[in-house]
């Protein structure tokens, strides 16, 4: 009996879960169907409400960052690259590994390099790179400090074996010029006391004999005609003697020539040739010194660039890589072995873990409201339970380099210090910072979606018995989820939470159309001058109307939500528009980028205050000198932020407001 009763049992429950199975498959469709219909009809019949109310309103900004210390001491590839690519890291110590910093302090002069170690008295000892390398192995680190990374130095050592030759030539051309310099001096020398002189002395002897020749030949002229008066000779033999002192006068006057050319002419020239020689050889020697020196330098250029491919520790501390990680996760810079370091890159830092800050970077959108002081927290990935304080120490005036695929994104590097030494931070964590850009006690606040935009103004729709009645109201600074109720509402009405989706059901009062709103910088009143002090500033809430032009609205049917159309979407007050994201701040931007620029804070900016930017920037904002005054003043600069405001309505700048 007990064997047939337990088939028994199991087919009935069987029959069981098949009839609820098909009991479920069949109230299923039922239910999907008519559900929504109920839900739906409950919705209808109010929609959802919003108590207005008075509380703090706060203002953050969370963006994500890097933990880095805030004094680091940067080690950086001292070595030139060879080629476009840079020097190659052959060994380097792992990330994370304490190292020791150099007794001996580094210095440089020129291209060589010396260490001195000091004791109480002063300076103890002095050497250079290439005494260093003769100290023992196991002083060296204590010495010159612990070797951080080896780089590549094959091809500086090549090129030092071609420059000592080169250097070996050099020397042997400037001891040749040497040589002839002072040859050239012996030449002049020699020949003005020497070879001038002696040439000298033979045309002096020359002409003396010629000058006696002179005289025996005239007396024996005169004796001759005495003897032809007598009839002792003849004529024929007269002449002769005659003609002998004619010749004996003519070697006289080529004697006199002779010294007079020497004197004048020889000495002269070959005076001025020698001494152009001497100029000549010593501008030789002088060229051939300095490619000395030029090759000298070179091979202790090449030595202290072999010595650099050692990189050493400066000082004690933890290593930290300098790789660098873009936005999208890839390394735009990765040290490791086998990686090339261009010139004066950093290679490794060694952070001094007591002083510690975050670098983030901030949308152009949001960095016209951070500021210097402005208070933070600062949460780690790595230590998801505890909060740090901080404080904005730092906001860059340039946006950040970015990669190829964030080009036409434009953010900007901010430091927060974290305040105290708190224990657990290393470099690298990924750190969430909430700047505090706002706060306002006390203030009228709503959600932003009760609030919607008609006709450049904003309204509320505001619940009054079974009626709904559309509220003019001013609004002040937003988060992006609430606005600060400046006026038209107060503490404990309701208004709709989706007002948008009752404009059509509402009498909205006519205004006449306003203008697109401009941008108004900081003190644009006084700019404008007498341009009339009753209007309205452009770009803020026109004035209240009275009472009378808001006429109340009949009451919607409780039981229906109104047909055809939908919600429609609503315009947020103070830049919540996804459309014009970042559009509001415009004019703070422009007002912040005026009281940078005018540095003297004298109200202009003048040429000397745009030294330092772009060429192409400076003449850019100089063309909006209109008056060539040389300045530009606020008036010809809210005329020009005029020019380029964008033509479709920016929402309302965040001025702050309560």
């Amino acid at each position: 009996m007990k064997q047939t009763g337990r088939p028994h049992r199991a087919g009935f429950v069987s029959r069981a879960l098949i009839v609820l199975v098909a009991a479920l498959l069949v109230a299923s469709p039922i239910a999907w169907r008519y559900l929504p219909r109920l839900s739906n009809s409950a919705s209808a019949n109010l929609p959802m409400l919003h108590v207005v109310e008075r509380g703090d309103f706060v203002h953050d900004i969370t963006e994500k960052g890097t933990v880095e210390s805030a004094s680091n001491v940067e080690v950086r590839c001292e070595v030139q690259s060879q080629n476009m690519a840079g020097t190659r890291i052959l060994e380097i110590v792992p990330e994370g590994t304490y190292v020791w910093g150099r007794l001996a302090e580094k210095k440089e002069e020129g291209h060589r390099v010396y260490y001195n170690i000091y004791d109480e008295d002063g300076l103890l000892c002095q050497f250079d790179g290439t005494t260093a390398e003769l100290i023992p192995d196991e002083m060296k680190d204590f010495i010159l400090g612990e070797v951080i990374c080896r780089l590549d130095s094959s091809a500086l050592e090549n090129d030092l074996l071609k420059q000592k030759s080169v250097v070996e030539n050099a020397s042997a051309a400037m001891i040749q010029a040497e040589s002839d310099y002072e040859t050239a001096k012996k030449a002049l020398e020699e020949y003005l006391e020497g070879k001038f002189k002696i040439d000298e002395a033979l045309i002096e002897a020359d002409r003396a004999v010629a000058q006696e020749n002179k005289r025996r030949a005239e007396d024996t002229v005169r004796y001759s005609r005495r003897l032809l008066e007598r009839g002792y000779i003849t004529d024929l033999q007269l002449g002769a003697d005659e003609f002998a002192a004619t010749k004996a006068q003519t070697d006289l006057e080529i004697a006199d020539r002779k010294l007079m050319v020497l004197r004048e002419y020889t000495k002269k020239k070959t005076e001025v040739q020698l001494q152009a020689d001497i100029k000549s050889f010593e501008a030789k020697l002088k060229a051939a010194r300095n490619t000395y020196e030029l090759e000298v330098a070179k091979l202790e250029l090449t030595e202290k660039q072999i010595h650099n491919c050692t990189v050493r520790a400066p000082a004690d501390g933890q290593v930290v890589y300098a790789s660098v990680t873009d936005r999208m996760g890839g390394q735009e810079i990765l040290i490791e072995e086998g990686a090339q370091v261009r010139e004066r890159q950093v290679i490794v830092r060694l952070p001094d873990p007591k002083h510690m800050q975050v670098k983030a970077k901030i949308n152009e959108s949001k960095i016209a409201l951070v500021r210097k002081g402005q208070r933070a927290v600062i949460k780690l990935d790595a230590l998801p339970d505890q909060e740090f304080e901080g404080v904005v120490e730092k906001v860059n005036e340039y946006p950040a380099q970015g990669g190829w695929l964030s080009s036409t994104i434009k953010e900007y590097e901010t430091t927060i210090l974290i305040l105290g030494s708190p224990e657990g931070l290393r470099p690298g964590l990924t750190a969430a910072a909430t700047i505090r850009v706002a706060e306002f006690p006390n203030v009228v606040q709503v959600p932003v979606q009760a609030v919607f935009e008609h006709n450049n103004r904003f309204f509320a729709v505001v619940r009054k018995g079974d009626t709904w009645e559309p509220r003019l109201v001013e609004t002040g600074h937003t988060n992006d989820k609430s606005v600060v109720i400046r006026s038209g509402l107060e503490p404990g009405e309701q208004v709709a939470l989706n007002a948008a989706a009752l404009r059509d059901q509402v009498s909205l009062p006519e205004f006449p159309q306003l203008p697109q709103p401009k941008l108004l910088l900081a003190g644009e009143q006084e700019a404008a001058g007498a341009e009339g002090s009753g209007e309205a500033q452009a770009g803020s809430l026109p004035p209240a109307p009275k009472p009378e032009q808001v006429a109340s609205a009949p009451a919607l049917p409780q039981e229906r939500l109104p047909d055809g159309q939908g919600p429609r979407k609503s315009r947020r007050p103070g830049g919540s528009n996804p459309a014009g994201a970042g559009k509001g701040d415009l004019a703070a931007m422009a007002n912040e980028l005026f009281r940078k620029l005018d540095r003297d804070g004298n109200g202009k900016i003048e040429r000397a205050e745009l030294d330092d930017l772009p060429e192409q920037a400076r003449n850019g904002i100089l063309t909006n000198d209109t008056n060539q005054d040389g300045a530009i003043d606020r008036a010809e600069w809210v005329a020009a932020a005029r020019r380029f405001a964008p033509r479709t309505r920016a929402p309302e700048p965040n001025t702050g407001g309560g």
